[in-house]
């Protein structure tokens, strides 16, 4: 018998953390650059500095996504996706799945630290 090969969804699925990573990278320096060409870096957001708060709720919000990416890859290859002679491709995609959640957690803790440690707009 064949083994089909992986559809659409599933090669979509390995590559959403980094589709979350890239998100999250657009938005803290696009928001960063924006607040400093606009003059309202200093602005503050309950009581926050508004632009290392928006960096903080994003990266939060972002690890969260992937950590969700990251733990149905988890799930995945905890047997019930045994494979049977000549079918690898899930279990692979799922071991890919894992690593580029890994990656794209270390990526967006990388970015997002940077401009929650630094002055803005200097």
């Amino acid at each position: 018998m064949r083994a089909r090969a992986p559809g659409f969804s599933a090669i979509t699925g390995a590559l959403a953390a980094l589709l979350v990573w890239a998100g999250h990278f657009t938005l803290i320096y696009g928001a960063h650059a924006l607040a400093c060409e606009r003059g309202f870096a200093d602005a503050a957001l309950l009581g926050l500095p508004a632009v290392p708060a928006l960096v903080l709720g994003a990266s939060l919000a972002a690890l969260l996504a992937v950590g969700l990416v990251g733990w149905r890859a988890w799930r995945r290859l905890d047997g019930s996706l045994a494979a049977e002679a000549g079918e690898d491709a899930p279990r692979f995609l799922a071991w890919l799945t894992l690593a580029t959640a890994l990656l794209a957690a270390l990526a967006i803790l990388w970015e997002a630290v940077p401009v929650l440690l630094l002055h803005s707009c200097r």
